[in-house]
């Protein structure tokens, strides 16, 4: 009877030890185990137009700072068409800097953007022109479905933003284009 005993007790503690080792061995292999994330090479088609400042019904192609509205279109999987608004500013360096927002049916990304304009003739407050831009964009949030969207990077690397390019034949009304690779959010995708 002793030896069932012993025999029974030997089992109880073999299958324990199993099944505390397997727990064991899951619990290391998912801390271990890291999400890939594929990058989106997102592309988007942009026209907007300056906004007159408050109080007026005019625009001064000159003005320092101010606000552009407009439609923009991306065709990555996720987005689509949607709306853009930006506000910048023209500092001593001569480019515009700014913040924008695109808006989508399933939420909005939002980031930075620096154009340096290209040679052109001079503009004066009353003189509109044609103008371009080269510069960079990159994208630092987003809300809906691209929260946690960001301008990719590689791990121990420097983010690299994107490119961004505008047109303009009177100063007032840009066509751009912007093109970067985003990290999507946390989920992994977007539908």
């Amino acid at each position: 009877m002793r030896r069932r005993i012993w025999l029974v007790g030997t089992a109880i503690a073999a299958a324990s030890l199993v099944v505390g080792v397997g727990f064991a061995s899951a619990a290391s292999s998912s801390t271990s185990t890291t999400v890939k994330v594929k990058p989106i090479n997102l592309h988007c088609n942009i026209s907007m137009a300056t906004q007159p400042p408050s109080g007026s019904s005019s625009v001064d192609p000159t003005a320092a700072q101010g606000n552009q509205y407009g439609t923009t279109h991306c065709p990555t999987r996720g987005f689509g068409p949607g709306m853009i608004a930006d506000s910048f500013t023209v500092p001593d360096s001569g480019d515009n800097v700014g913040t924008y927002t695109e808006y989508f049916n399933a939420g909005s990304v939002s980031g930075t953007f620096d154009l340096t304009p290209q040679e052109s003739p001079p503009l004066t407050s009353t003189t509109f022109s044609s103008q371009s831009w080269t510069g960079t964009i990159t994208v630092d949030s987003g809300t809906g479905v691209y929260k946690g969207i960001k301008t990719y990077h590689k791990k121990h690397h420097p983010v690299v933003p994107g490119v961004f390019n505008c047109t303009s034949p009177d100063s007032v009304h840009l066509t751009c284009t912007e093109q970067i690779k985003v990290a999507p959010p946390a989920a992994g995708t977007i539908a």
